[in-house]
């Protein structure tokens, strides 16, 4: 069981109940608790307060939890008071129960809207996002980036999330199931957020003499901290204490994390730690000595030397001696120096000092100021960098990523243009059941899909210049029969550019291969690594669908065997379905084993991927179901 200082005055609004005190300080004897996994995680959420019954005592540790539960449970329990304005978010009642804790979780820089107009805070709040907001509130921060892959449904993680999951994986807290999956997008009930703290915190402290020896510790008092400290483990100063304090003698181990509130002035010349990360909503930190420096939360000044000085987030300053210092995110003004300085995404540096070597590794990177880099390598593409520097080394960026980077304009994809011949009716559905519109006679309509039927899907542009699509009368269109020049089965793209039109799309896939149908150059394009990192494995020659019966655009996945398919004047072998009766197959032969049609590099069949052989039999015995198609 883990050691307890003092019962919390935290409450989570149980369910069907309406959130308007803090918990009493009850003794579990009232409680009943299940004998399973769950059990020392929910008595020690009682302890602390952080999980109340309802007037039975009934915890419901089987009920979700939505967002505005998830946000008052972690402000009280953070200590955090600030407030900002909701009225941006057209979901959020100032009358309701949440609305207070809910502004002080996106004061604090924990929640943040699901759009710029919504909130959606009586949604139940999916395993990702708890994780997300529990890094946020708690300032759990990590140099491992990769962690997130060892899951077996990775591929659910949306990119927002997985630098969170790495961080909470590497301090024990965030945990998978017994099959090594971890379900990200999946509701998370009381127990599981009883378990994710649990497996987190080892001491919540009010006062300063409740801070242990040792442990993962937060500190939710307001009084000042002392001025001689030895913690073995981790420590989080939460928002309650005085902006202005400052270490005499404080050695803790792992990390000293400042969630601190605004106009924060910490004085940590007396600091010795492995782990520093300043995360309050304003001010300044200054001196320690700690391995690596983490920025992140609304925004500070740090001042102090360190081997690493990584920013996550925000709009950040520094100044002092680096050997690496990194922007995730964010906008940094520096005027340190360092021997390398590197930057990602789209990322912004205000140059005051110097860098032996700049590194601009994001597409939109930009820097500016006054300072100096020796070397600027600038291997992504549309960085600007206005700053006196001695040499550039653009090489991979000449040689790859100039076109990885420009795929999305690069690639083209087979488009079928059709004439209506007579003023007809648009409809949303294949079955021409809902009338959404109309398309006037002689209008020009794209084939995108056509399914055995009467009708067909279409894109086109109609007269006021507004992309639509739809579905049209099949007889009502003229479908050219003949060739039509939107292919070009000479064309082969080059790595670069396939690797970058499915990284920069963010095609993920549940295993290690990912598929590309490129109806234009009549390509099938295997690739292994996963999402962000797809990287080109083999190409093969295929013929897509005809005129008539194009292969439908789409993201679908390897989903069946068929072996061989007789047909009524040929047949196919190794047939793998992807999408309903749309396969990958090989080429058409006769009954008797000779060759019925062998072309390829030609849009030519009712939808399927005709490819040779070997290559349809490459796909059938190598590719695992699971496996992203995407036909473009």
């Amino acid at each position: 069981m883990k050691r307890v200082f003092r019962l919390i005055a935290v409450l989570l609004i149980v369910a069907m109940l309406p959130l308007t005190a803090f918990a009493e300080k009850v003794s579990v004897e009232d409680f009943i608790f299940p004998d399973d996994w769950s059990r020392d995680a929910l008595m020690f959420a009682v302890e602390n307060g952080i999980l109340a019954g309802d007037e039975n005592r009934n915890l419901n540790p089987t009920n979700n939890i939505t967002r505005a539960e998830m946000a008052a449970v972690l402000v009280r329990l953070l200590g955090a008071t600030d407030t900002t304005d909701l009225s941006q978010y057209e979901d959020v009642s100032e009358d309701a129960w949440y609305y207070s804790e809910l502004s002080t979780a996106v004061a604090s820089g924990i929640f943040s809207g699901t759009s710029d107009k919504t909130m959606h805070p009586m949604n139940p709040i999916t395993r990702e996002q708890a994780i997300v907001v529990l890094s946020r509130a708690f300032g759990i921060v990590s140099d491992e980036r990769e962690a997130w892959k060892e899951f077996a449904d990775s591929f659910y993680f949306y990119d927002y999330s997985k630098d969170c999951v790495c961080a909470m994986l590497e301090v024990g807290a965030a945990k998978g199931y017994s099959d090594n999956t971890f379900n990200p997008q999946g509701y998370i009930t009381r127990a599981e957020v009883a378990s994710l703290l649990y497996n987190l915190l080892d001491v919540i402290a009010d006062e300063p003499q409740e801070i242990p020896l040792e442990g993962f510790v937060l500190y939710r008092g307001s009084e000042e901290l002392p001025e001689e400290l030895y913690l073995e483990g981790t420590l989080i100063v939460g928002p309650a204490v005085e902006p202005e304090f400052s270490a005499g003698d404080w050695e803790i181990t792992d990390a000293l994390i400042l969630r601190t509130g605004e106009n924060t002035d910490a004085d940590l010349s007396g600091l010795i730690t492995k782990k520093l990360v300043c995360a309050p909503r304003s001010g300044k930190v200054e001196g320690g000595r700690a391995d690596t420096v983490f920025l992140w939360g609304s925004g500070c000044r740090y001042e102090g030397n360190a081997m690493q000085l990584c920013q996550i987030d925000g709009t950040q300053e520094a100044d002092g001696n680096f050997l690496e210092v990194s922007i995730r995110s964010g906008k940094l003004t520096f005027d340190g120096s360092a021997d390398e300085l590197s930057m990602t995404a789209d990322t912004e540096l205000k140059l005051e000092g110097s860098a032996q070597s700049l590194v601009l590794d994001g597409m939109n990177a930009k820097v500016s100021g006054s300072g100096y880099a020796d070397t600027i390598v600038a291997n992504r593409a549309n960085c600007t960098y206005d700053i006196s520097y001695n040499s550039l080394d653009d090489s991979l960026y000449q040689s790859y990523y100039k076109e990885h980077d420009a795929a999305l304009d690069t690639v083209k994809t087979q488009r079928v243009p059709c004439t209506v011949e007579k003023d007809t009716d648009l409809f949303s559905d294949q079955h021409l059941t809902n009338k959404i519109g109309e398309v006037s006679e002689g209008s020009t309509v794209y084939n995108e899909f056509h399914p055995a039927g009467d009708s067909f899907q279409v894109t086109f542009t109609d007269a006021e210049g507004n992309e639509r699509s739809g579905w049209l009368y099949r007889w009502d269109c003229f479908i050219p029969d003949e060739e039509v020049i939107t292919w070009d089965s000479d064309l082969d793209y080059s790595d670069a550019t396939k690797e970058g039109f499915v990284n920069l799309n963010q095609y993920a896939s549940q295993t290690e291969y990912l598929i590309w149908i490129s109806r234009y150059t009549q390509r099938v394009i295997i690739f292994t690594g996963s999402k962000g990192n797809w990287k080109v494995f083999k190409t093969f020659m295929c013929s897509s669908g005809a005129n008539n019966t194009p292969t439908p655009q789409g993201v679908y996945e390897v989903e069946a065997h068929y072996g061989s398919w007789y047909f009524d004047y040929y047949m196919v072998y190794t047939a793998t379905g992807f999408y309903g009766d749309t396969a990958f197959h090989s080429t058409l032969y006769n009954f008797d084993g000779s060759h019925f049609d062998e072309r390829l590099g030609i849009p030519l069949s009712h939808g399927c991927i005709r490819m040779s052989d070997v290559d349809a039999e490459y796909i059938y015995d190598t590719i695992p179901f699971g496996t992203a198609v995407v036909v473009w």
